[in-house]
């Protein structure tokens, strides 16, 4: 499945229609011309991919103890399972990630790789960037002024987390996946990920799992519930997962994806946006805290 690529370095309305016409659609998109140097997505990749292969007791350092806020969490294999966000159980996903944001408790920076801070902090600050131009767009789309967004993006809480997923080992338990069906809690979700076997795949409207195609250099957005309910479900939040790949392909199919999570600060109040309202189309849902809402998400999914 090729999704809707957009060059987001053009013409600012003639770009927010595509994306508001992509975020009606599908919710999902990939956004060239974004200017991310890729030195340092680059870099990152290769220093979270030397972090994943750290012995899992020295990994597991950072999985527990005292958590503050500005510190990375790791989190082992199985020890998520994102379908459980949905109310559907199952086995453990097959990955593991590095999770870190400057509002996010987690417990140390690693030892090894030393530069493995640097690297993040960097990319964090290029996709924070990067979050600023798509809100900007996102709020031309919405027949919004070009800031309306700014004042919950103020002190925002976005994160990043880089996955993992090595190659399934032993026997794969019934309804197991690298990342189970779900969707996004936030409002907007920002990734870069690597072509191997066993990757994303997007729910389309007739019900059928489609795999998606990267295109190099670019990033994968996708919208949250956060963003579909801020827009009183006028824009979409779609079911997506992360496959196990086949039998044949498993030598080769570790992947990893870089993640940047884009949301608003803690306190900003999620309500329909003006534009998403009329006499025939009333809210749907009542006013929440970011925070809230997304920890009330987030709790599910702890396997």
């Amino acid at each position: 499945m090729t999704l809707p690529v957009i060059d987001i370095s053009g013409d600012p309305r003639r770009v927010a229609d595509e994306i508001g016409a992509a975020c009606r659609d599908l919710g999902f998109l990939t956004v060239t011309g974004h200017g991310v140097p890729e030195d340092v997505v680059d870099r990152t990749a290769s220093v979270a991919h030397t972090f994943f292969d750290l012995p899992e007791e020295e990994k597991r350092t950072l999985a527990d103890g005292n958590a503050r806020a500005g510190l990375p969490a790791y989190r082992p294999l199985r020890s998520e399972s994102l379908a459980a966000s949905l109310g559907r159980k199952t086995p453990g996903d097959l990955k593991e990630s590095l999770d870190w944001g400057p509002a996010v408790p987690g417990y140390g920076w690693p030892k090894r790789p030393p530069d493995l801070r640097a690297a993040f902090e960097s990319y964090y600050g290029a996709i924070e960037a990067l979050g600023g131009r798509l809100r900007s767009l996102f709020a031309l789309a919405l027949d919004l002024p070009e800031e309306w967004f700014e004042p919950a993006f103020r002190d925002h809480s976005s994160s990043m987390r880089v996955i993992n997923y090595p190659p399934p080992e032993g026997d794969i338990e019934p309804g197991q996946l690298r990342a189970g069906a779900h969707t996004d809690y936030g409002c907007m979700t920002i990734l870069r990920t690597e072509d191997a076997p066993g990757g994303l795949q997007v729910q389309n409207r007739s019900g059928s799992w489609v795999d998606v195609q990267p295109v190099p250099g670019s990033f994968v957005v996708n919208l949250g519930d956060m963003m579909a309910r801020w827009t009183n479900d006028i824009w979409s939040a779609t079911l997506h997962r992360v496959a196990v790949p086949p039998a044949d392909s498993t030598s080769r199919s570790r992947r990893q994806t870089i993640v940047f999570f884009h949301d608003p600060r803690a306190d900003a109040v999620i309500e329909c946006i003006p534009s998403c309202t009329d006499a025939d189309h009333p809210p749907r849902y009542e006013p929440v805290t970011a925070l809230e809402y997304v920890q009330a998400k987030a709790v599910k999914a702890l396997a």
